[in-house]
């Protein structure tokens, strides 16, 4: 890792006492000769089984395999990424990290925006207290009941009115106007001369700003609430996207949440819509939760998410935009194999006024009744219905429910869904599960629209995403007994890899990726295949897909193309640069083979071979999932080597 050198990655383990780490995170140890013992705090158990050797500084547990060392641990127990981890153990234990001593303009200017970030949020928190213009701020967080507790612990600020302040700030503290305006703080004049006479604009002036956090703490954002009424500008509004800050990628408060989450019982977040609901459920004693930031949940949030979380509560306004986002939601989040239940709150209340007036023994008791996903899309399509018992009411409902129900590539939780909605449904699980084999919907490219916080319209659900990748992995190809040849069309992880190919068209640097990694035998369409080799061969001239090769293809395939073409046309709203873009895209296709791969197991004779190909093919899809490009030569060469290529 650039910056942290091995003696420093040395210096920071000698300095750390793993027993007192793993015991400061609430985990009961005891002595069994000169080692710790504890029940595993990965997986459930009775009788301890986890190992602490203090003097070598490593874990071991005999029941489910994980071990590791202090920085593994932190990594594992509060889902953060090396260098997170690495930083908060250097803290600790009062080591310092000496980061790369030359850096480039880009780390150099996003070094300087999160100075600025967290300094304009502390200048906003003194104003709350201090301006008498803040009055009616305040006097807005006491009818909220947030105290003076709450607001040091989310750094809730007041923004007082005019960019003159702001740019007097600015020159005390250091930072340039135009700085100020790449973090997102001000809207500067074109004209120089409109400048110097006051040409700006202060995004905030006259709100209540609540302060957004990235996963490691730092300041990158800002929401401001309006505190008296103007239709001409929006109730919320939120930092545009800069060089630190990305909407898309951030859930408010999950710097706070995700160690607890790590930590839960059952690795469980409750997600909710807005900010001032998510602090009343942390301060209230539920301290898992995570709000999105200003826009629809999006595949990035569950991605963060699934770091840390096994399962999810969703606490969404009962209201039609409500329920939708929720089963958007839902679907997103069982694609990444986590389980979902959605708590539904009574008489319009939101968690904020609910925790207010019940308390929260009640809403704790509202989390333990929470409803199945399956029972509550159930709900929300039969409401939809006249007469929700006809058959073709029934018909409708069902092709919905299973709609969900197909995102999940977990078998033991697709079959418990099933079985559920079998028996609500008074339809036999055998119907419902060879109406699921039919299901092949397309994979969407899918931006996250911007969407107003709570209260407001939320985002459609087939809205395109941020990182051009996929929401879920949703189509199934071939259908069992579908020759992939006789399909109608290549699959929709396979279209999207075509249209990003066909919008990189040329590109040498990016046809060495494809070449090594997108072999015909992961490709499950023979167009895809013939596709890409030409795409590749010319990439590596760095010339276009000449035009006789369109003229050269089939009816069905110069469809394909030209559907190819226009999808890479379309416009993205895009945070990532088209490097992940095509890792992200070929660990889906890399995860597609594996999975079809597993599928084509069930029917070969339980040998011990097979049970070897088996568990290596299991062991590569988390990696897979995660879209963790790093672990993938690794795992292509374990997969051939055990012959399941």
């Amino acid at each position: 890792m650039g910056g942290i050198t091995d003696s420093t990655l040395d210096e920071i383990k000698s300095r750390i006492d793993l027993g007192d780490l793993i015991a400061s995170y609430g985990i009961a140890l005891r002595h069994s000769g000169s080692r710790l013992v504890a029940c595993c705090p990965f997986h459930n158990e009775k009788t301890p089984s986890f190992s602490i050797d203090t003097a070598k500084g490593l874990y071991h547990c005999f029941g489910c395999g994980e071990s590791g060392d202090a920085i593994k641990f932190v990594m594992k127990q509060e889902g953060m990424a090396f260098g997170e981890a690495v930083r908060k153990l250097a803290s600790l234990c009062g080591v310092k990290i000496d980061e790369a001593k030359e850096e480039d303009g880009a780390a150099a200017r996003r070094r300087r925006l999160y100075a600025l970030m967290a300094e304009v949020s502390q200048f906003y928190h003194a104003c709350l207290a201090e301006m008498r213009e803040a009055a009616l701020a305040r006097e807005y967080l006491e009818k909220r009941a947030l105290d003076k507790a709450a607001q040091d612990a989310f750094a809730i600020g007041y923004a007082p009115e005019g960019a003159e302040r702001m740019l007097a700030w600015a020159q005390r503290h250091g930072y340039t106007p135009q700085e100020m305006e790449a973090a997102g703080i001000l809207k500067l004049a074109s004209d120089e001369s409109a400048l110097r006479g006051g040409g700006a604009y202060h995004r905030f002036g006259g709100r209540l700003m609540f302060t957004i956090r990235d996963r490691s703490g730092r300041v990158v954002a800002f929401s401001g609430r309006q505190l008296v009424e103007n239709k001409k500008t929006g109730k919320y509004v939120n930092s545009p996207d800069t060089e630190i800050f990305k909407k898309s990628n951030v859930l408010f408060a999950l710097d706070r949440a995700a160690g607890n989450i790590a930590k839960s019982p059952h690795r469980e977040a409750i997600i909710c819509e807005g900010q001032i609901d998510c602090i009343r459920l942390h301060i209230s004693g539920f301290p898992v939760a995570v709000a999105g930031q200003g826009t629809a949940f999006t595949e990035e949030h569950v991605r963060m998410l699934a770091r840390v979380a096994d399962s999810a509560l969703l606490v969404y306004d009962d209201d039609a935009a409500g329920r939708k986002a929720a089963i958007r939601s839902a679907g997103l989040l069982l694609a990444a194999g986590i389980s979902v239940r959605v708590v539904r709150l009574p008489d319009g209340d939101d968690p904020d006024s609910f925790l207010r007036t019940k308390g929260a023994e009640a809403f704790a008791k509202l989390c333990d009744a929470a409803e199945s996903i399956v029972a509550f899309q159930l709900a929300v399509e039969r409401g939809k219905e006249r007469n929700p018992g006809s058959v073709d009411a029934v018909a409708r409902i069902t092709k919905a429910l299973l709609a969900t129900i197909s995102l999940c590539p977990n078998a033991v939780l697709k079959a418990g869904m099933i079985g559920e909605a079998a028996s609500r449904l008074a339809i036999p699980a055998a119907a419902l599960n060879e109406e699921l084999g039919k299901i092949r919907p397309s994979i969407r490219r899918q931006t996250p629209a911007a969407q107003p916080p709570a209260g407001q319209e939320h985002a459609e659900a087939d809205a395109p995403d941020a990182g051009g990748g996929t929401t879920a992995p949703d189509e199934f190809a071939p259908a069992k007994g579908e020759n992939a040849e006789t399909a109608a069309q290549p699959p929709g992880a396979e279209r999207d890899l075509m249209a990003f190919l066909m919008a990189n068209e040329g590109d040498a640097a990016l046809a060495g990726t494809i070449g090594e990694f997108v072999s015909p035998e992961i490709l499950s369409h023979p167009f895809t295949a013939k596709f890409t080799d030409e795409w590749r061969e010319s990439a590596a001239r760095s010339e276009d897909i000449p035009g006789e090769f369109a003229s050269s293809l089939a009816n069905d395939e110069r469809a394909w193309f030209d559907a190819a073409l226009v999808d890479a046309q379309k416009p993205m709203a895009c945070s990532l640069d088209k490097t992940q873009i095509a890792h992200d895209l070929v660990c889906a296709l890399w995860q597609r083979h594996v999975e079809r791969l597993l599928g084509a197991m069930d029917a070969v004779p339980k040998t011990r071979e097979a049970l070897l190909r088996s568990c290596a093919l299991a062991q590569a899809l988390p990696a897979l999932r995660a879209k963790k490009w790093d672990a993938l030569p690794g795992i292509i060469s374990k997969l051939k080597q055990k012959g399941t290529n």
